[in-house]
């Protein structure tokens, strides 16, 4: 992520695969877009939380020429998603390299065709990947030559998303490996041709639907919504008539007696989501409830489920004792709390409350103190960032630190960000005309 920072908000172009560029993005928790650029005409997708917008389809997404570049921004709104369809991120990222060219898949995995995957426990939590994994299940570490032929997209998409890493085989098991790769014709245009004949096949065999299949497309459709009122058609608002139609319709497609003869992976995937939405309906059926949870979510984002309700009510509350903490003054006191809601729910809002209270003790600090705390707190900035606009409080320390390091490049492009919001601002202007002059003065 680290060579990407810099071309983040910025008029550098990227030259990167699409799919790696993604992928680094999402596993960042990166919220903006991706401008694609070069490639016939120019397209944006957005990311947010875990999710991606766009209206382009994956086999376009597949096949992006070589020469296409890319621009990254943060800034984002709900505007923009207008007409697009949404997707998980990860089930959108396998979607895209089940488009790509066979021959640009294999190109980056031949030089590992004589090592070994070990994929990592998470992966099995990815329902998509299921019927992909099974060949990979109870096994350490795979050797992934003898799993290319038809699971080469699914090791990709493994390595690429962070979810498998390479294991060096031994010389001897490479020796073994390099003898078989020889005598293969894994990479020939032959082998490609099987390839097409067989998904053609597989093609004509799914024509007809069976009804595993149906409830497969139904959860697919299904379990990626936004937050509990959306699950029932609803927009931030209980109505009784459209949800228990909606609730209704859900229990007639996944009741357990639809469930009979279907495979266990399926069925705990159905049962489970008919169980999270009875709690759901239960739970928004209550008008103070139902209250509450539209004003965490106007704080907070989106609500997906009871557990979450829960934790971001306990969340909330915390907060409120925490600022209530830092404007009686007791900043060491509240810092630690915002600290413990960061660590327990990763949200940046609550790092950059813990940094601001913080930075009130900053007068007591000694000299070797503000040294290692100053870092600490512009790095937690700059992470922050990544995710979300920092306040202008935040912009003003960060570009203070910047200049204590006597980084004036990176102190003069925070102000010019404030000023470009806030042309007005006296204070940003002061600021930078006075790093200005003394950086002119040290040189």
């Amino acid at each position: 992520m680290d060579f990407i920072s810099p071309y983040i908000d910025s008029e550098k172009k990227l030259h990167i695969r699409f799919e790696k560029l993604f992928s680094l993005l999402s596993s960042c928790g990166f919220s903006g877009k991706i401008n694609v650029l070069n490639s016939g005409e120019p397209f944006f997708i957005i990311l947010s939380k875990g999710s991606v917008w766009t209206d382009k389809s994956m086999n376009l997404l597949g096949n992006l020429s070589k020469a296409a570049l890319f621009k990254v921004e943060s800034a984002v709104s709900d505007d923009m998603k207008k007409g697009m369809k949404e997707y998980d991120g990860k089930e959108f990222l396998f979607s895209v390299i089940l488009s790509m060219p066979r021959e640009r898949v294999l190109e980056v995995l031949k030089p590992y065709a004589t090592e070994f995957l070990s994929i990592k426990p998470e992966a099995a939590k990815l329902f998509f990947l299921h019927d992909d994994l099974q060949p990979f299940v109870g096994q350490k570490r795979s050797e992934i030559f003898s799993n290319l032929k038809k699971s080469y997209r699914t090791i990709y998409f493994l390595l690429i998303s962070q979810l498998a890493v390479i294991v060096q085989a031994t010389d001897e098991e490479r020796a073994k490996i390099t003898e078989k790769l020889n005598k293969s014709d894994i990479f020939s245009e032959k082998a490609a041709a099987e390839e097409v004949f067989e998904k053609v096949a597989q093609e004509k065999k799914q024509e007809a639907l069976s009804e595993e299949d149906e409830i497969k497309m139904f959860l697919n459709a299904n379990e990626h919504y936004t937050d509990i009122f959306q699950l029932f058609g609803l927009k931030n608002k209980f109505d009784e008539r459209v949800a228990r139609r909606e609730y209704i319709r859900i229990m007639q497609k996944i009741h357990p007696d639809k469930l009979v003869g279907i495979s266990p992976n399926t069925a705990l995937r159905a049962k489970d989501f008919l169980q999270l939405a009875g709690e759901c309906y239960e739970l928004i059926r209550d008008p103070e409830v139902a209250s509450d949870i539209e004003r965490l979510m106007q704080k907070y984002g989106p609500i997906r489920s009871k557990a979450e309700y829960l934790k971001i009510k306990e969340y909330d509350s915390a907060m409120m004792k925490a600022t209530a903490l830092a404007k009686i003054g007791s900043y060491d006191a509240a810092a630690k709390v915002f600290d413990f809601i960061y660590k327990e729910t990763k949200n940046p809002a609550a790092l950059e409350q813990k940094n601001l209270a913080l930075w009130k003790l900053a007068p007591k600090w000694n000299k070797l103190e503000k040294a290692d705390k100053y870092k600490e707190i512009r790095d937690d900035f700059v992470k922050i960032s990544m995710i979300k606009e920092l306040s202008f409080e935040s912009m003003y320390i960060l570009a203070e630190i910047y200049e204590y390091f006597e980084d004036i490049p990176d102190a003069l492009k925070v102000l010019d960000n404030i000023l470009k919001a806030r042309p007005d601002d006296f204070r940003a202007a002061g600021m930078k005309k006075r790093m200005i002059y003394y950086n002119r003065l040290k040189s």
